[in-house]
């Protein structure tokens, strides 16, 4: 007998006051929810220690007697109750597949729910990026209008030709429509951040994952022992059963019973109330006898072609599923490194957008002293500006990048944000 598959139930981080928050009420994330209380409540039904069964008869009956009185003095019905107790001190046999299989359909769930949150997660993050970044692209394009404005004025003041002053006024117009296209894609990213994320609030940290089993090798684990338990299932078929049971009588209304099976090895304990009492035999000789206790003992076995070819299926779904297991070990063994050099490339990316940003503002730095001494035109700082603006955004884009390679990772292992309260 293999033993019990011992799952122990995850501490999964509920969802507090954060960025994250409105996930809590997400659709998907409350189905998943319904789904492993579900496959939890499954679990205790199928560890239940004991089970009671109650079971009423009634019984009417008709007679044709020889002579005629005979059947005055025989009962026109017959009522008997019957409480029997079902226990079950240890897993064994088929009631050990029944826990076992709601051990895996609990941990199937346990799964579902962490891809599911997982993926909500990264959705969540992702919507907070766009939406930082289509906030800033609105400033960058209303630095641009201003900056356009400017140079429109400039061109006016100094009497520029009708070539220039039309330049300028062709990137003033330009500059208004990236305004309104900036300020669409805000209201967009708010709308598509709806229910994920509020973007208002903190995001919490992402740390690396801790890089645990792979939810694809997990999957792929559970179904090797899904068949696993089939194929033992399929072998004790092919073992006789054993069934005793022992009975006693102490009057001719009552009835206890002990019963157990090879099969469950689950002991039934039974009552049963019957009236009229049970009456005695009479012997053909005279006197009469009634049986005061009863032992009893079978042997059963079943073979068939049907059931050595259910063996053989078995055997084959265990082969096939370890086949899937090794390629699943593969296939995320690859999956991981790839996305282990696409985090260490967002890494190296961040980095450059960090010295982009200092040399921007460096340059702003100095492009206000030189306005400072009369070397400079403000024309120029607000082009100084705008590029601090545009190198913010390259860095915020880089960070985003790096957040998104995370909860890759994140979302490949099945891990959720530790989100405290």
């Amino acid at each position: 007998m293999r033993r019990l598959l011992l799952l122990p139930l995850l501490t999964l981080p509920a969802l507090a006051q954060s960025a994250l928050s409105p996930l809590k009420d997400h659709p998907l994330l409350k189905q998943a929810e319904a789904y492993l209380l579900a496959a939890r409540k499954s679990l205790e039904a199928q560890a239940a220690p004991l089970a009671l069964n109650v079971q009423g008869n009634y019984l009417r009956y008709g007679y044709t007697c020889e002579p005629e009185a005979v059947c005055a003095s025989l009962p026109e019905a017959a009522q008997s109750l019957t409480l029997a107790l079902v226990l079950t001190p240890f897993p064994f046999g088929e009631v050990a597949d029944g826990v076992e299989r709601a051990q895996i359909a609990l941990r199937r769930a346990e799964l579902a729910y962490r891809k599911t949150r997982a993926g909500l997660e990264a959705q969540a993050v992702a919507a907070y990026g766009r939406y930082q970044e289509a906030r800033l692209g609105v400033r960058i394009a209303e630095k641009g209008l201003e900056l356009a404005q400017k140079a429109l004025e400039a061109a006016r003041k100094r009497q520029a030709n009708p070539k220039e002053l039309r330049e300028a006024e062709l990137a003033l117009e330009e500059a208004q429509n990236r305004l309104e296209e900036a300020r669409r894609g805000l209201a967009l990213a708010l709308e598509a951040a709806r229910d994920l994320v509020d973007p208002e609030a903190p995001l919490p940290p992402i740390p690396e994952p801790k890089g645990t089993t792979p939810l694809s090798l997990e999957e792929a684990r559970l179904n090797l022992l899904e068949a696993q338990i089939a194929l033992e299932a399929a072998q004790r078929n092919l073992l006789p059963t054993l069934q005793g049971s022992y009975t006693r009588y102490p009057s001719g209304n009552d009835t206890l019973s002990l019963s157990l099976s090879s099969k469950t090895l689950q002991p039934t304990l039974a009552y049963t109330r019957q009236n009229p009492a049970q009456a005695a035999t009479a012997l053909p000789g005279g006197g009469r006898y009634r049986a005061t206790e009863e032992l009893r003992l079978s042997l059963s076995l079943t073979l068939s072609p049907g059931l050595f070819a259910a063996l053989e299926a078995a055997q084959a779904q265990v082969r096939g599923a370890e086949e899937a297991f090794l390629a699943a070990s593969r296939q995320a063994r690859l999956q991981e490194e790839s996305l282990k050099a696409g985090l260490l490339g967002a890494r190296s990316a961040l980095a450059l957008a960090q010295s982009r940003k200092a040399s921007a503002e460096k340059a702003l730095e100095e492009a206000e002293k030189r306005l400072a001494l009369g070397l400079e035109s403000p024309l120029g700082v607000l082009q100084a500006e705008l590029n601090l603006l545009q190198a913010e955004l390259g860095l915020l884009q880089a960070e985003n990048d790096l957040r998104n390679r995370l909860m890759e990772l994140y979302q490949f292992y099945g891990e959720l944000l530790e989100v405290n309260p």
